[in-house]
């Protein structure tokens, strides 16, 4: 691993992790936040689950978000090529008006 430049501390559900990152210690805090009152909405609707169990759930929620991101992305840039090509047509047609 590379020698990264910046170490923050973060408290998740009262446990305390050492994070060495190239990101914005503030950044990396702020993503620490997240993630704790993520899992206190997980834990909030069962006291049952476990620690674990709260954390696996938060990945596969994050995971589906990312997943529908990237095809959101997909989707756009696929839209952003049909416009190019439609704006491209369009001018041709014009010039072939224009006298």
């Amino acid at each position: 691993m590379a020698n990264l430049p910046n170490t923050v501390e973060i408290i998740v559900s009262g446990r305390r992790f050492t994070i060495r990152t190239d990101k914005d210690p503030e950044y990396v805090k702020h993503l620490g936040i997240k993630l704790e009152k993520m899992l206190e909405r997980i834990r909030a609707g069962n006291n049952r689950i476990t620690y674990d169990k709260a954390l696996i759930i938060a990945c596969l929620y994050l995971l589906d978000e990312n997943e529908s991101l990237r095809e959101q992305i997909r989707d756009l840039g696929i839209e952003i090529q049909r416009l190019h090509e439609e704006g491209a047509k369009i001018l041709i047609n014009s010039r072939k008006i224009a006298p």
